[in-house]
């Protein structure tokens, strides 16, 4: 039965791909010779029960200087994981910065997949900007969608936004550039999560809880 579900998901992935959406095929357009200042991932790691899943953004930093990532600032050697949530978090609804570098630090890391670009500072600037100005989470404008309006903010291995994020996971496994073994990411302290409250210049992060409220034991 798992198995006749997976293959269902495949072929309405691959149908709505070809007959609906068309994908840019630019392919990155890194200006020849420009540093690069840091790394993107678009990460997805699946939920078995539900078909579903969490689609996310991680940025490595790999300057010697600290960078900034929307309302956070990344120190050298270290990254920051941002992503929305729904009520799967205590803070409520929003964007939050290393809740999933929290949640996932002990995960194997073949539980979760990925596809990843290298920024200039142009383009880090650019995803920066893009993640200062998001923040909304709905059931119609979900984790995917904040995770995918990043990423395709660079050139090259876009990815369509089809509203569930299986469909994500089945667009990233058709890119050959796609690694089944998931990238390492700080190990983040409860310390380290943050929500951003307000957009644009007026973003500020607070301090967030990043346990799931379904985790609590009564």
């Amino acid at each position: 039965m798992k198995n006749f579900r997976k293959i269902f998901a495949v072929l309405l992935a691959l149908t709505l791909l070809m007959g609906i959406f068309v994908l840019p095929t630019n392919a990155a357009d890194e200006a020849e010779g420009e540093e690069i200042v840091a790394r993107m991932y678009l990460g997805h790691k699946e939920r078995y029960s539900n078909m579903s899943g969490h689609t996310w953004i991680y940025i490595e930093n790999l300057t010697n200087h600290s960078i900034t990532v929307g309302a956070y600032t990344v120190k050298k050697g270290k990254g920051v994981s941002c992503g929305t949530y729904g009520y799967q978090i205590m803070d409520g609804r929003g964007l939050y910065y290393n809740v999933e570098a929290w949640r996932y630090k002990n995960s194997a890391l073949d539980s979760y997949i990925y596809l990843s670009k290298d920024l200039t500072q142009e383009q880090l600037e650019a995803v920066s900007n893009k993640i200062l100005y998001s923040g909304t989470w709905s059931y119609l404008l979900n984790c995917a969608y904040f995770a995918l309006g990043v990423w395709n903010t660079v050139p090259g291995n876009n990815i369509a936004y089809l509203g569930f994020p299986f469909l994500t996971q089945i667009q990233m496994l058709l890119k050959p550039e796609c690694s089944i073994v998931g990238f390492e990411m700080i190990k983040a302290k409860k310390s380290d999560c943050f929500k951003q409250i307000g957009v644009g210049p007026d973003a500020t992060l607070v301090e967030a809880d990043p346990v799931n409220p379904k985790d609590l034991k009564e």
